[in-house]
């Protein structure tokens, strides 16, 4: 009789350790109590630990562990998207998961290279069936937004676009139905959380650099440079020739100034009149002519110290570029790099 009364609480008892455990389980994976839109970026190189300790951070999940558990009994630990997403309240885990793998959130997303300009933004605005127009003239409202970076930036009627150069390149995952201001807003907050991540405002102040510079600076090497180990070097040159007042001339300002991308440049563009023409003009543009990325911004702010004033572009398909330190030597890199491109032109 005694083993039947045992069996009977063990019975009980696992009963109650099953169901407790299950609600627990159950209690972990559902919505918290967080009744806002939240905004989560997962960047490239994230695992699903990463995003699990972002959630839990950020109150969205209860558990990170559990929420790995139930992610690798999915089998969808591989599945992550880069990307920064705007989380609805009310997600519980499996809502969660849904988001940052398979998209299945009602979301636009938008991919913007680094290196595009606001007019190529909207141009895929365009392709997606969306306001393209509409997002250039946000762009061009930068009282609109009350992100304590844009303050900064100056207010020049020479400059094409206002936020031209802080409309951060990365993937967004937005509501659909989300206008114009809304995707612009997420752009320079994502470029404002990017400065608080590098600690840049004091690294600025070192320097002795604005952040106006510093972003001009990195949109013109992200168009020069093909190569991103390059990057800091090009900033070197950069930084040389403004150092002695030269003129930039930088081919990309110029491409900017005709606003199209030109497979070659003639000698005429050269002498378009334009405020980015760094042909015609002393130091920097007025403005930013593209929208950077943080190698570009990195290399601006960390640009590699040497004596080169010079660089051209090889015509061997490498994407590199010869440096020079004189005009003389200068001259003989670009009759070098015309002899690779007739080379290259002859059959093999």
């Amino acid at each position: 009789m005694k083993w039947l009364v045992r069996l009977f609480f063990t019975f009980l008892m696992v009963g109650l350790f099953s169901a407790l455990g299950y609600w627990y389980v159950e209690h972990s994976l559902s919505p918290t109590s967080v009744k806002r839109v939240v905004e989560v970026e997962v960047k490239s190189g994230d695992s699903i630990v990463d995003v699990g300790r972002e959630l839990e951070r950020q109150e969205l999940i209860k558990n990170d562990f559990l929420f790995v558990a139930y992610a690798f009994l999915q089998g969808r630990t591989k599945d992550l998207k880069a990307g920064v997403y705007e989380v609805p309240p009310d997600s519980g885990t499996p809502e969660l998961l849904n988001i940052f793998t398979d998209g299945s959130q009602n979301v636009m997303r938008l991919t913007v290279p680094e290196g595009f300009t606001a007019e190529k933004i909207a141009a895929k605005l365009d392709k997606k069936g969306l306001d393209g127009e509409g997002f250039l003239k946000a762009v061009n409202r930068k009282e609109n937004y009350p992100d304590s970076f844009v303050k900064d930036i100056p207010t020049d009627p020479k400059r094409r676009y206002q936020l031209e150069g802080y409309l951060y390149p990365t993937t967004y995952n937005l509501p659909k139905g989300a206008d114009s201001k809304h995707l612009v807003q997420k752009m320079l907050q994502q470029f404002e959380r990017n400065m608080e991540r590098e600690g840049i405002q004091s690294k600025l102040k070192e320097k002795n650099l604005t952040m106006e510079e510093w972003v001009t600076i990195a949109s013109i090497i992200e168009r020069e440079g093909r190569v991103e180990e390059e990057f800091p070097r090009i900033a070197g040159v950069i930084y040389n020739r403004l150092k002695v007042n030269k003129k930039l001339q930088v081919d990309a300002t110029v491409q900017y100034a005709l606003g199209e991308q030109k497979a070659r440049l003639l000698y005429k563009d050269l002498k378009v009149k334009s405020p980015y023409n760094t042909y015609q003009i002393k130091g920097l543009p007025p403005g930013p002519i593209s929208n950077p990325g943080p190698k570009a911004l990195r290399a601006a702010l960390e640009p590699e110290e040497h004596s080169y004033s010079y660089y051209v572009t090889r015509k061997d398909g490498s994407g590199l570029h010869y440096f020079s330190r004189t005009e003389k030597e200068h001259l003989q890199n670009i009759e070098r790099s015309k002899k690779e491109a007739t080379q290259g032109e002859q059959p093999q």
